[in-house]
């Protein structure tokens, strides 16, 4: 539920959005004394600025935050930190643990080591998920009011280290926090010699719009292959 000063907010963004458009077009048409019709590219240049501020535009880069690089890299992961977030890391021992954070509540802890925690009794998969050398199971589980999100990534191959994505989400809104955490989330290629240490991760998230999907509340799992 929106409260009411979060709806004057927005109307008063609106407003100030609305007249930052008319300036910014007033100032791009100006430039272009010639009358010439602005190109495609030079249009956004003028309003990709005001179009940021517009309500709805942040949720919708959450929403798809899987076709967008990553800024936050593990040792054979990576993912992309949605907005209002942060991350930290710990590293206790021989494993590390990474924890999304959103105003001081846990969304997500990433578990990467070799002896991740094993499913819970009586749980079965709920998810399954492939790419050529892992496999993703991913397990649902009540918890009173809240749901109970793991996520486990198995490599095929020694030398890569599992990985147990854990959630849990009260609502619909952090079902939301956790779905745009889980949906950046990608697997990266970590190779390594005498001299230097390379890791390589993709531009898109194959795994990332199931994934959202399924924490979102969508009933079926899906099945991905690259």
């Amino acid at each position: 539920m929106v409260s009411r000063s979060g709806e004057i907010a927005r109307s008063v963004l609106c407003v100030d959005c609305t007249s930052r458009i008319v300036a910014e077009w007033g100032i791009a048409r100006r430039r272009n004394s010639k009358g010439e019709a602005m190109d495609k590219k030079r249009m956004w240049r003028f309003f990709a600025p005001v179009v940021a501020l517009l309500p709805g535009y942040a949720y919708g880069q959450e929403a798809t935050l899987w076709a967008y690089s990553c800024d936050h890299f593990l040792h054979g992961a990576c993912l992309r930190v949605p907005t209002g977030m942060s991350i930290s890391y710990e590293s206790p021992a021989d494993f590390g643990i990474h924890e999304v954070l959103k105003d001081q509540r846990s969304v997500l802890l990433v578990y990467e080591g070799d002896a991740p925690q094993a499913p819970s009794p009586g749980s079965s998969i709920d998810l399954k998920l492939t790419l050529p050398g892992y496999q993703l199971s991913g397990y649902r589980t009540a918890e009173g009011d809240s749901t109970r999100y793991d996520i486990f990534v198995k490599p095929d191959r020694s030398g890569v280290m599992p990985l147990h994505l854990i959630g849990t989400a009260t609502g619909a809104s952090q079902r939301k926090d956790l779905a745009a955490a889980v949906g950046s989330f990608r697997v990266c290629s970590f190779k390594r010699n005498h001299s230097s240490q390379t890791l390589t991760c993709p531009r898109q998230s194959v795994w990332g719009k199931p994934l959202a999907e399924w924490v979102d509340g969508l009933p079926e799992a899906a099945a991905v292959s690259e």
